[in-house]
């Protein structure tokens, strides 16, 4: 390949793309033997000490800081991740991890990791049961559903058969299970126990 020398840098024309309110958030952009290559740390900084609303008001006032691009730390896993989930009130992100089990809270607005924990098996599936990171159900591999809170591991039930995916329905607070069959299992959290489960027909059976 050619040596890589300062020749060989060639500056190009700053790329946007869509952020949030239809406004655009640009980029630097740099191609260096043929790689295109993006700068996200270019722009103004924001000191560390500065409060979140004295944030959003710099934000609204300055079109630079407001189109500038911050990095979560620390946003990754040691091996892999399986799944991810953002809480209702859009602060907080849940990710899971393999090798070993383990999940990560971040918060968006710290743009740091809050806390980790590590879990008896796999995670399939994440639920927020509140706004925030406080209730969470998540569904295992081992046929388990375990519930955390703020202090850590609350409670576990185990479903009759393994799952696939879960949704939590908050009128009726009930969390559905969706399992490998024909069956949703359906978990009364109100009354801490198991409703009749729903069945439904496969469509790909029918066709055979």
């Amino acid at each position: 390949p050619p040596p890589l020398q300062r020749d060989n840098w060639k500056q190009l024309p700053p790329f946007r793309f869509s952020g949030l309110d239809s406004d655009f958030i640009i980029m630097n952009v740099q191609k260096r033997n043929g790689v295109s290559i993006y700068c996200l740390s270019a722009g103004p900084s924001l000191p560390e000490w500065l409060g979140e609303r004295a944030r959003r008001n710099l934000s609204k006032n300055d079109e630079a800081i407001r189109r500038r691009i911050e990095l979560i730390q620390d946003f990754q896993m040691p091996a892999s991740s399986s799944k991810l989930v953002q809480s209702n009130d859009g602060r907080y992100i849940m990710a899971a991890g393999t090798y070993p089990p383990r999940i990560r809270c971040f918060d968006l607005h710290e743009l740091t990791m809050k806390f980790e924990r590590y879990v008896n098996s796999e995670v399939m599936d994440m639920v927020m049961l509140g706004d925030d990171y406080g209730k969470l159900a998540m569904l295992h591999e081992d046929r388990t559903i375990s519930f955390h809170a703020n202090y850590g591991a609350h409670e576990s039930i185990r479903i009759p058969t393994f799952g696939r995916a879960m949704a939590y329905e908050p009128t009726t607070c009930e969390l559905l299970v969706a399992s490998k069959g024909n069956r949703i299992f359906r978990v009364n959290l109100e009354e801490g126990r198991f409703s009749e489960p729903w069945t439904y027909n496969n469509m790909n059976e029918k066709q055979q």
